[in-house]
């Protein structure tokens, strides 16, 4: 009798406990003062998590496959499944892929996206699972402005007439990769999906002296701009990139003139998920 007390009595310490520790976590996480920013390693793919103060999600593409939904794990509050705002710079894999498993865990309230009409069937299946769930979809030209309290997000490329005049072509899809520009409180982030070296010396005068910099087709030797660098002089410059990849990524090229600008040069081949606070 005397042990089945002692075996209950542990068994309710133990569920006490376990409701307390959750408590806990929940509190810590939705009280959270600042936001940030996490480059998620999905190998050799794009995808980036941000969470605003304000509890707002935001997704910028979700890398080639389900290692999206290990970050989304890790830095995402348990308890929270909608992501607000979610992009797909543009329609390659290693940008999409993800978006297919994630679906199946989380709501995504609006997506943000320009091609929605291509010969691949990966990107066919995504499309239908979007279909099917009913998610509102948009898309987001040069100028186009989203703001969210003391957070604003600016599309700086493609611009709606290039993007009407090529879509219908056989065009290279890296060249209407969308160029997001965001603004919080305390930091600017640039985010260029896959775009080459000519767009990048097209419209760098635009763009201010940037925070946080995505580079650009993880690394990749057509994306280099000695102009863009130079006009932007990013204070942390994140690339995503898969170990050992088979493309040579990040190029020498570009990793030269990133120490030349003195950049703090981050990799997620060598540092896994990168978290920033903002």
């Amino acid at each position: 009798m005397e042990e089945n007390f002692i075996s209950k009595k542990s068994i309710l310490i133990v569920f006490l406990s376990s409701i307390l520790i959750t408590i806990c976590i929940f509190l810590k996480s939705y009280f959270i003062s600042s936001g940030f920013v996490v480059f998620c390693d999905v190998g050799q793919g794009d995808a980036t998590y941000i969470r605003l103060k304000n509890k707002i999600d935001i997704l910028i593409d979700a890398g080639p496959n389900k290692k999206i939904l290990s970050c989304l794990g890790k830095y995402m509050p348990f308890y929270d499944k909608t992501i607000e705002l979610a992009f797909i710079s543009h329609p390659q894999k290693d940008h999409f892929g993800g978006y297919e498993s994630l679906l199946d865990r989380y709501k995504i309230k609006l997506l943000f996206m320009n091609v929605t009409n291509i010969d691949s069937q990966s990107f066919n299946s995504l499309m239908n699972k979007i279909n099917n769930k009913d998610i509102i979809i948009k898309g987001f030209f040069s100028g186009d402005l989203i703001t969210l309290n003391k957070t604003f997000i600016k599309s700086l490329w493609p611009e709606h007439n290039v993007f009407k005049k090529n879509i219908n072509k056989n065009f290279d899809l890296n060249e209407l990769s969308s160029i997001l520009f965001i603004k919080t409180s305390k930091k600017t982030l640039l985010f260029t999906g896959d775009i080459d070296q000519d767009i990048l010396d097209e419209i760098y005068k635009e763009i201010p002296r940037i925070d946080i910099l995505k580079v650009s087709h993880h690394g990749s030797k057509n994306s280099l701009s000695k102009k863009f660098y130079y006009q932007i002089l990013p204070k942390i410059s994140v690339i995503h990139v898969g170990k050992n990849n088979s493309y040579g990524h990040p190029s020498k090229e570009i990793l030269k003139i990133l120490k030349e600008i003195k950049t703090d040069i981050r990799r997620t081949d060598e540092e896994g998920d990168i978290k920033i606070n903002l």
